[in-house]
């Protein structure tokens, strides 16, 4: 039982971890911060409680491998950046969405961007610029003088493009996430 809740800990820190951006929408920076270290004391709690279990009664082995499994998952957690991996997760398994809202911008037609996106873009909103598209995925709560997002500027915009990213801010195009989609930070 106590490796099952061990494991549930760890499924759950995985997914907070994914969802770090959805979360922040919802329930704010802190709220978010939350979540994910509940999933981190949830999944190393359990995992120390099975690993004492198995000590209790001299299985040494089983209470190893225990400890060795959730040390690599929770390294892999800890190294992997988890809002890169909701944005390209998001514009890969939304791939059809974004290519509609790029053929409306070279169109010329208003940008609607659907309901779901609320989760993805801070208001659910897309700005028009004199080149592209932007979404603004993260933006600084306090001044909201910084940030990042994804932008339709075409197959190669350059490296000295510069996108306004937030009052005050500008950013380059800096990871290609394809069919001419670019995280901007």
């Amino acid at each position: 039982m106590s490796v099952l809740m061990a494991v549930l800990g760890w499924v759950f820190l995985v997914a907070a971890s994914w969802l770090q951006i959805p979360l922040h929408r919802e329930m704010g920076w802190f709220g978010a911060l939350l979540v994910v270290a509940f999933g981190w004391m949830w999944g190393g709690l359990w995992t120390f409680i099975a690993v004492l279990l198995r000590l209790s009664v001299r299985a040494y082995a089983r209470a190893a491998v225990v400890l060795v499994v959730a040390s690599v998952v929770g390294a892999g957690v800890w190294a992997v950046d988890w809002r890169a991996a909701f944005v390209d997760g998001v514009v890969w398994a939304r791939r059809d969405t974004f290519a509609e809202l790029a053929a409306g911008y070279r169109d010329g037609r208003p940008i609607e961007p659907p309901w779901w996106m609320a989760y993805v873009s801070v208001g659910g909103e897309g700005r028009v610029l004199d080149r592209g598209l932007y979404l603004p995925v993260l933006v600084d709560e306090w001044r909201a003088e910084s940030g990042a997002g994804i932008a339709y500027l075409g197959p190669s915009p350059g490296a000295d493009r510069l996108v306004p990213t937030a009052e005050g801010d500008m950013g380059r195009p800096v990871r290609d996430l394809g069919d001419g989609w670019w995280w901007v930070e």
